[in-house]
């Protein structure tokens, strides 16, 4: 994917591309070192603007004083590109257009079954089968969904909370690292294993994160539904769901509630 944007990059004018990706969030980007995290929220938050007012727009021109964003929608993926003012706009089209299929290829193909997953009847199943990777690669959708409005510093700090009380009885916690940006992954050397202990501590740190936001919980909580929908199959026959909807006192609730069939 980074040489896909280093070549829609290259061209004169161009000052940013990136990409992100409808199914969970993700962003992959390329800009300028001097592009702060802020100015990369800002983006996005405006970029998730238009979308949300205009989704049946296949192409949008954004046009400020001193920068031009151009938004292309396509079926799997957003790509906005700030351009400089007064530049041939028309090259930059013709060469963003010629990249679409090759980015959808790249989406794709990091989305394929690996052979270890191919065989379990999950279609949801990615090369990140690993549901605490899934679960956490969520959280992080969730920090690009709603970042931009609660801010990444205070998303970052309900987070940590959050980890710090489900590790006080659970150690293995302890490996999960929140990084400044709000982040999460496992630190470095350290192994968080695909146990239903595991699962049920996180499915409890999700909670305490919603709670964590006050009056912005719920929209947090929307947004990691949101995302997680794609993976249900796979989070439901881990017992996610069902630790959730506990973690969260729902009786009356559309949350799948299958039990984990084995508790590892």
């Amino acid at each position: 994917m980074q040489l896909i944007l280093r070549d829609i990059r290259a061209l004169a004018g161009v000052t940013g591309v990136a990409v992100v990706v409808k199914s969970d969030g993700r962003i992959e980007r390329m800009f300028p070192a001097a592009f702060t995290e802020r100015h990369t929220a800002e983006l996005v938050k405006l970029l998730t603007q238009a979308y949300q007012r205009l989704r049946g727009f296949a192409r949008l021109s954004l046009r400020f004083e001193r920068v031009v964003v151009h938004l292309f929608n396509q079926a799997d993926y957003l790509l906005f590109v700030t351009v400089l003012p007064d530049q041939d706009e028309a090259m930059v089209e013709t060469v963003v257009k010629s990249k679409l299929a090759a980015i959808s290829r790249e989406i794709a193909r990091d989305s394929r079954p690996t052979r270890a997953t191919m065989n379990t009847g999950d279609p949801t199943l990615s090369k990140q089968a690993d549901p605490v990777m899934l679960i956490l690669d969520i959280c992080n959708a969730v920090n690009h969904l709603v970042g931009p409005e609660l801010g990444l510093v205070r998303a970052a700090n309900a987070w940590r909370q959050a980890r710090d009380i489900v590790a006080e009885k659970n150690l293995g916690m302890a490996a999960l690292e929140i990084e400044p940006g709000g982040r999460l992954m496992v630190r470095k050397g350290r192994i968080l294993a695909p146990s239903a202990d595991n699962i049920e501590s996180l499915a409890w740190m999700v909670r305490h994160f919603f709670g964590f936001l006050g009056t912005e919980g719920p929209a947090a909580e929307e947004a990691f539904f949101t995302a997680a929908k794609l993976h249900k199959t796979t989070l439901e026959h881990h017992g996610f769901y069902h630790f959730l909807e506990a973690a969260l006192g729902k009786s009356d609730t559309t949350v799948p509630v299958r039990k984990p069939a084995v508790r590892t």
